[in-house]
């Protein structure tokens, strides 16, 4: 038998926008709807390379914690919370997003990392995290099924949790295009160029023009803002993921051992979701999820969670983290005017709400808090790097 094969259809373009999102993650999604619920007066097009859910945030592990040690992510992810919370009535999605609010559970290998989460607490609590630090005994028994050799504490929140990513961003999908946005997949913006002081971009051969342009693709904004002289810096670092057969409960709450680079979660199905990442990778270009970091992913995930060695792996995936200088997120107004950026610092699935709310305030002209203010990327050009992340796996 003959298959033929036939082009796919050309997705129609409009030819112009009031303002454009590259980017369709979460960050994209949640500042397109929130620019339509801004002013509905305008037009606002998102263009996204990928099908749904085929970019970073559906390659996420899942997890929500507001258990940061920096004031821009602790405030990012409170600011996040209730949306999460309250998802279903806020963006008109009864299905539900299965949220899991059975805490994080951050563990201490050594004294080193025990004060930290001690300073990280009490960061915490300024912002209203209502986290606490836990004995050895304690962090034991909330989960049992751990491996506790060398722990010597942890930090934990009840509100914190999982939450699916495909649900998220379906109802973030779904609440965009009520709002008007425009919204195609499968398309690849290849440069964004001002133009008698708006932009044009170009995508697969046709121009769109714009009057202003917000980027949200993560780890390759430098590849359409470095032409333009705009240095946005950040490196992409693999992790790898994957996910087992249903097991008895062994984890009640999400689990972070910095020791074993490891997030763990053991979803309401009984399966367990591992996220892993590895410190002897080169950040960069080239950084990119491979075969050979599978088998160090499983064995330490075996030495923290022991039930996991006879247990049957159901799928495998790599993602990409975008690694900032403070590990912070980059939302704000580049150099030049009109054209704004939102990048995640590999924290866009749980800051999504907040970030997208905020930035589109901006971009509409609007007063953001001053705190929302400073993530901006002209603190990288001025040297106002703000203090570093030290809560990353």
């Amino acid at each position: 038998m003959t298959t033929l094969k036939t082009a796919a259809p050309k997705i129609a373009l409009p030819k112009t926008a009031d303002i454009a999102v590259v980017g369709g993650g979460a960050y994209g999604l949640s500042v397109a709807l929130w620019l339509r619920r801004l002013r509905p007066d305008l037009s606002v097009l998102l263009l996204d390379r990928s099908d749904f859910a085929g970019n970073e945030t559906g390659r996420c592990g899942a997890g929500f914690r507001a258990q940061w040690g920096a004031a821009g992510n602790i405030r990012l992810c409170q600011e996040s919370l209730p949306s999460y919370e309250n998802f279903a009535e806020e963006f008109g999605y009864p299905e539900g997003i299965e949220f899991k609010q059975d805490g994080y559970l951050i563990l201490a290998h050594g004294e080193e990392q025990l004060d930290q989460l001690r300073r990280n607490i009490a960061l915490q609590a300024r912002f209203g995290v209502d986290s606490a630090l836990l004995t050895a005994e304690e962090a034991a028994r909330l989960a049992p099924g751990l491996n506790a050799a060398g722990v010597v504490g942890g930090s934990f929140c009840a509100r914190d949790g999982s939450l699916s990513p495909f649900r998220v961003l379906d109802g973030f999908h779904r609440a965009a295009l009520r709002s008007g946005v425009i919204v195609r997949h499968g398309v690849t913006v290849d440069s964004v160029e001002p133009r008698n002081g708006a932009f044009r971009l170009r995508a697969g051969g046709e121009a769109i023009e714009a009057g202003r342009v917000v980027v949200a693709t993560d780890t390759r904004i430098p590849q359409l803002l470095g032409p333009l002289g705009i240095d946005i810096p950040v490196q992409p670092y693999p992790n790898q993921a994957f996910v087992t057969e249903p097991l008895p409960p062994r984890l009640g709450p999400c689990v972070v051992s910095f020791a074993h680079e490891m997030f763990l979660n053991q979803t309401a199905r009984g399966s367990v979701v591992v996220v892993a990442s590895d410190r002897r990778r080169a950040l960069g270009a080239d950084a990119r999820p491979t075969a050979d970091l599978f088998p160090r992913a499983a064995a330490r995930a075996i030495d923290l969670l022991p039930a996991l060695g006879t247990a049957r792996l159901l799928r495998s995936w790599g993602g990409l983290y975008s690694i900032t200088p403070d590990m912070l997120a980059v939302l704000g107004e580049t150099a030049l005017p009109g054209l704004f950026v939102a990048l995640s610092g590999a924290k866009g699935f749980m800051t999504a709400p907040a970030a997208g709310r905020l930035l589109a305030h901006l971009v509409d002209g609007q007063a953001v808090p001053d705190w929302f203010a400073r993530l901006s990327p002209a603190r990288f050009a001025g040297g106002e790097a703000l203090d570093r992340e030290p809560a990353i796996i």
